[in-house]
Order: C-alpha cells, then structure tokens, then sequence
C-alpha cells in the first residue's frame, strides 16, 4: 500500500524518551500507511539501538536513518528527501503522537488533498507528564472545508501544528539551517508560504513537552544558543524579503517576524551583563536598520532609551527589563 504520513524523528541521545515516541505508531491499526523515520543525528547513547528493536520489530514502519551531526534542521532536510509518504510531519525525540488520536488522523489525511493540514497541539510537563493545555484549536474551521490561505490573513500556525504535502515541500527546494538551533521558524515560515490551501483536523496530534531543563527555550538553553537565534532570525528575514509577496502570507508571516525580533531582544536582555554582551546586543539592533519594518516595530521605552543613549544604561536597564519579564511571568518554553 502507498505510504499516507512520513514522520520524521529528529533523534539526537534521546535514549529516555525514544520508547515513547515510537509506540504509538505500534499500536495503530494503519501500519502499512505509515513511514516512520528515526533520523539518529550522531546521538552518543543508546537511541541507535533502541530505533534497531523497532525497525526489527516492524520493518514495514519503522526506518532508522544514521547521519553525522548536523542539528534539527538537518534532520528536516534528510527527511524531505527520504520520505515515502504522501504528507510529512516532524516530531522531536522527546515529544510524542497522539495514541488515541493517530488512527483517525491517518483516516483524515487520506481523505484530503490540500498543502497544509492543520491540527492543535497538546503541551505537558517534562517531569509529571502532566497534560498543560490545548494549543490552537478554532471553531471558525471544520474538517469537511479547503482553505485557501491567502484568504486567512494574518493566520500563522505553529510546527506542531502542521502537515505538510511532502511534494510541496520537495518541489519548492526547502531547505532548513544546519547546526543551528530555533529553525523551528525557519521550517514553518517557508512551509507556510509555499502552501496555497489548508485543511483542519480538529483533535490534537502533537503533544510538546514543557520545561526540560537545557530545551533551547530553557533560560539556561537560551543563554546557550542566543546567538543561533540571532543567526536563525536574520536568515529568515532575507527569506521574508526575496520570497513572500502574497499580501494575506505578509502579513502572518511579518507579524510572527515582529515576535521573533522581540525575543531576541529579550534573549539579550537575561544575559549575564557584560562588556561583551553589550557590543553584541549593540550589533544586533545595528544590523536590524537594515529591515526598517521591523526595527520600528520593537516596542518599549526601556529599548528606546537604550538606542537614544547609545547603548549607555545597559547594565540598568537589562536587569530592569530581565525582572519585569520575570514578574510577568514571561516565560522561555514556548508554553
């Protein structure tokens, strides 16, 4: 039978949690539709044999793909070239499909035939497993409809949201930043605008694990990797300007641009608060002139003293910043 869904895992040492991940699509009643790939991304720890049980197991679902390090995104663009199935999905190594949902997922998706098929996600707490919340689910949309999505103006999904047409991501050459972390945008962003029309599947599918401590979103992931954001916002942003032109996918995809440009703002801000810093934070807003939609739309009165002054009060004002953010509950998971 044809291949419905790949699934593409990017495993990296997630030896823990693998076991989690891949059993769900053990008990579906719909094997034969799937293609599950387990891209082992150099992992040092035992993920490697763990895939191998699976792929013994049941080798019409499960393919273990070895490659050497090269990040999430390099485990996106493995996958848009191994995939078999009609639609694509990634799924991180420590997150998981919905069991009581999967089957009728793959029911729907071989129902449709639209670009994009979107479905709400689940968040849950990294060490009680305890269910969060529901993320994105709309009652403006029903699964029987085809949406167009230059018709839904400043709608933008989240990664764990989407399905993808594997031809279209394969036939628009996407391709995702390697050793590099936060591409999560990068890969929903250009998904995103190159999809014409979108489907809903109305129950959650994804379910995203909050608050491991050393996620990119963590505070001390971010103080980590702040830089490869910074990387990851300025290579998605000459993506914005060479490449969106449709003006209801501008508008979505210029609003998610203004979060990302105000998080690396706030990523400056936890910083620990050194000369060095300061120059970098400097840079950055420096080379944001060069997008002037953008660099205008950065609010606050804290930033606007900062680049009056030449960057002078720094020190002050990130620890001013850094505790409002805290007080407010700001939070650096994604929750």
């Amino acid at each position: 039978m044809d291949k419905i869904l790949s699934v593409s895992i990017a495993a990296y040492n997630v030896e823990k949690t693998l076991e989690d991940v891949l059993n769900p699509f053990c008990a579906s009643k719909y094997k034969d539709l799937l293609d599950v790939m387990i891209i082992n991304d150099g992992s040092k720890d035992k993920t490697e044999d763990i895939a191998l049980r699976y792929v013994k197991k049941y080798p019409q679902v499960f393919r273990l793909i070895n490659k050497e390090n090269g990040g999430w995104g390099s485990t996106l663009n493995r996958g848009f070239k191994e995939a078999k199935g009609k639609y694509f999905k990634q799924l991180d190594g420590d997150d998981y499909f919905s069991l009581e949902n999967l089957d009728d997922f793959i029911l729907y998706l071989n129902t449709v035939d639209t670009d994009m098929v979107y479905s709400p996600f689940v968040t849950f707490e990294d060490k009680t497993n305890a269910i969060m919340r529901v993320i994105g689910a709309y009652n403006c949309f029903t699964r029987e409809n085809t949406y167009y999505i230059d018709e839904l103006s400043g709608f933008m999904p989240a990664m764990h949201d989407i399905t993808i047409k594997t031809d279209v991501l394969r036939n628009n050459a996407i391709s995702i930043t390697e050793h590099c972390f936060y591409t999560d945008v990068e890969y929903v962003i250009k998904s995103y605008n190159s999809c014409e029309t979108m489907s809903y599947y109305e129950r959650p599918i994804y379910y995203y694990r909050l608050a491991r401590e050393g996620q990119s979103m963590s505070t001390s992931g971010v103080i980590k990797h702040y830089a490869e954001h910074e990387k990851m916002l300025f290579t998605v942003l000459k993506y914005y300007k060479e490449n969106v032109h449709i003006e209801a996918k501008n508008i979505a995809i210029k609003n998610r641009l203004i979060d990302v440009c105000n998080m690396q703002y706030s990523f400056y801000c936890i910083l620990p608060t050194n000369s060095a810093h300061k120059k970098e934070f400097k840079n950055f807003d420096d080379k944001l002139k060069q997008y002037p939609e953008f660099y205008s739309k950065i609010p606050g009165s804290l930033i606007a003293y900062l680049r009056k002054n030449n960057f002078n009060g720094y020190y002050f004002i990130s620890k001013i910043k850094n505790y409002r953010e805290k007080k407010n509950k700001w939070n650096f998971f994604g929750a």
